[in-house]
């Protein structure tokens, strides 16, 4: 899946509810941002920059903001990670869907050029379809995985359930 093709997706899942509490589109990037108090609270959606690969997928990754700015990304502002608002349960939701998503991968012919380059390469490569095995932490950067349409849609689902507290507690920061 192309980036463009996935920021589209996000955008027709979640733009409709986010558009309902009182966000609207804000510039960079896949956000939105809404007036809270004399700030602004933004979440966006940042694809990876390793790109798409057939057999590995992609990731994604989302952020939350506090600024002056309706702009992800901005200087100044208090920024935390989806992970930051999510409980122990939560975040072993999130690796259970990751796991779910990884064991879906299709994997390469042993003949894919990743796994000529070097043996370091080939590990790397490799590690993409291993099963994440210990539990997120609060403060982990959590880059959330796909490979086709069906998965961007799991994840947005489960975006949809977890959205509200993550913007109550990011708003609750001030």
């Amino acid at each position: 899946m192309k980036s463009t093709e996935v920021y589209s997706q996000l955008r027709a899942e979640l733009g409709p509810w986010l558009k309902s509490l009182g966000f609207k589109r804000a510039k960079g990037l896949l956000s939105w941002s809404r007036q809270y108090g004399e700030m602004q609270t933004v979440v966006w959606f940042q694809i990876s920059q390793s790109g798409w690969e057939a057999y590995s997928g992609s990731q994604f990754v989302v952020e939350f903001q506090r600024s002056l700015e309706p702009r992800g990304g901005t200087i100044g502002g208090r920024r935390q990670r989806l992970a930051a608002f999510l409980s122990e349960l939560e975040r072993e939701e999130v690796r259970s869907i990751q796991n779910s998503i990884i064991a879906s991968l299709s994997h390469p012919p042993h003949n894919h050029p990743f796994l000529h380059v070097s043996p370091t390469v080939s590990e790397h490569y490799l590690k993409q379809f291993r099963p994440v095995t210990t539990p997120y932490s609060e403060g982990q950067d959590i880059w959330f995985r796909y490979a086709s349409p069906e998965h961007v849609g799991t994840w947005s689902k489960f975006f949809l359930r977890k959205l509200p507290q993550c913007f109550e507690k990011i708003e609750a920061m001030g």
